[in-house]
């Protein structure tokens, strides 16, 4: 039954209804800001980095306490065995032993250090974690402005086309009753073709517009998003007098880039530290077995008593990863080296995006007020020009370019209305908002 309905409201729409039978869902700006920190891979994989840069620093402190091994062994010897004089002798024994060894190798600088470059890496995690959420905002923003954009253009072609239709319609009557020119019916025609052209192009823009942003969000992208606007909204989301240099400084106290190469670079600082003087500190290493022994040359269980056995070591590496290894050294310090310039390439990179971001929402405050006085001057053209033709001073050639004029005009403002949206957004995420 529905099948024959959808198929009802397609035969009655025309092919052009065809197109768009994929079914419609709205979404307005606050939720796809919402699902976007929430939903999207790319966030999901930088917590998840994130989570285990956690654990990563949380296994650090373990590593500092000693391993508990409980357990039973059972050993049985049977043939030769030298004692301690050296005499050799046929022997079969048996012996079981029951309890648990306490046992710890602990490399004292090396736990210090790692333990401390570790917490960094950890939080260079979480700040990284979210810039790639406020990348994925930023993104989903501008794909849901790409879409309201493209999602009035269609309006806007769709309006235009049906009143290209009916001034074609009443050239058409004019020529059979002899009172119109046949060109200009033919002028007539060519308009309404070249409007069905654009709005068959808009309308495949924006079905991939809501597929994008139906991808970015993890949402069915079978389904077409529509925006809830319904005609072009300019946002005030940021002060267009704000001074160059303060949104620079804001920017690079906020920005969470910045802020996880810091926090790389105190990372490498002190792997360095650990390249230095971590091969000063000993190695301990401890075990101590506490349980029960027995057996003797016939039964594994006689004779079982408590049995304790305790070693204590303290050592130093030589070569290799501990004292008088260079290599280890240059190495830190060229770590070291390559944080420090991805802290400047950062900076370099955040400073640029404030700077062209300021830019661009200057100079589209001046086009956004443009568009709007060449909407309205279209808008009274388009109006006279009618005027002239119902008094039949006008030609048809002027009414169709004051149309054409007229669409252009509001196709011009809707675009200037997402591009101040989004470079808005742009500013925002630059100064670290």
């Amino acid at each position: 039954m529905r099948l024959a309905h959808l198929l009802a409201l397609g035969l009655a729409a025309g092919p052009l209804a065809g197109q768009e039978a994929v079914r419609s869902e709205p979404i307005d700006l606050p939720t796809t800001l919402r699902l976007a920190g929430a939903q999207s891979l790319d966030v999901q994989l930088a917590e998840a980095r994130w989570r285990e840069a956690q654990a990563s620093a949380d296994s650090t402190v373990w590593a500092l306490f000693p391993t508990i091994s409980p357990g039973v062994g059972y050993r049985k010897h049977s043939g030769q065995l030298q004692d301690i004089v050296g005499q050799v002798s046929d022997i079969t024994k048996e012996s079981v032993s029951a309890g648990a060894t306490l046992g710890v190798s602990l490399e004292l600088g090396e736990a210090v250090y790692r333990r401390l470059a570790a917490k960094q890496v950890a939080l260079a995690a979480g700040h990284q974690f979210e810039a790639q959420r406020r990348q994925t905002v930023l993104a989903a923003a501008a794909a849901y402005f790409e879409l309201s954009r493209s999602h009035q253009t269609v309006a806007l072609l769709e309006d235009a086309v049906k009143t290209a239709r009916e001034y074609h319609g009443q050239l058409t009557k004019g020529v059979k009753a002899g009172v119109t020119f046949k060109g200009d019916e033919l002028r007539a025609a060519s308009q309404v073709h070249r409007l069905e052209l654009r709005l068959r192009q808009a309308l495949d823009q924006r079905r991939g517009d809501a597929a994008r942003l139906a991808q970015t969000l993890r949402l069915d992208i079978a389904e077409s998003l529509r925006p809830a606007d319904d005609r072009p909204l300019a946002l005030t989301l940021v002060k267009t007098d704000a001074k160059l240099d303060d949104q620079v400084r804001l920017a690079v106290s906020r920005r969470p880039e910045l802020q996880a190469a810091g926090a790389l670079q105190e990372a490498a600082t002190q792997q360095g530290k650990a390249a230095d003087y971590a091969p000063l500190y000993p190695t301990l290493g401890a075990q101590v077995f506490a349980g029960g022994l027995g057996g003797s040359a016939s039964s594994a269980r006689r004779d079982f008593d408590n049995s304790t056995d305790t070693f204590v070591t303290l050592s130093w590496k030589i070569g290799a990863g501990g004292l008088f290894d260079s290599s280890r050294s240059d190495g830190a310090k060229a770590r070291l080296k390559q944080t420090q310039l991805g802290e400047a390439r950062a900076r370099d990179e955040i400073v640029r995006q404030v700077v062209e971001a300021q830019a661009s929402t200057h100079y589209l405050a001046q086009q956004l007020k443009i568009a709007e006085e060449g909407v309205k001057t279209a808008e009274a053209g388009y109006k006279l020009a009618l005027g002239r033709k119902e008094l039949a001073v006008g030609v048809v050639l002027e009414t169709l370019q004051s149309q054409q004029d007229l669409i252009q005009a509001r196709l011009d403002y809707a675009l200037t209305v997402g591009e101040w949206n989004k470079a808005q957004y742009r500013l925002k995420f630059a100064v670290g908002e």
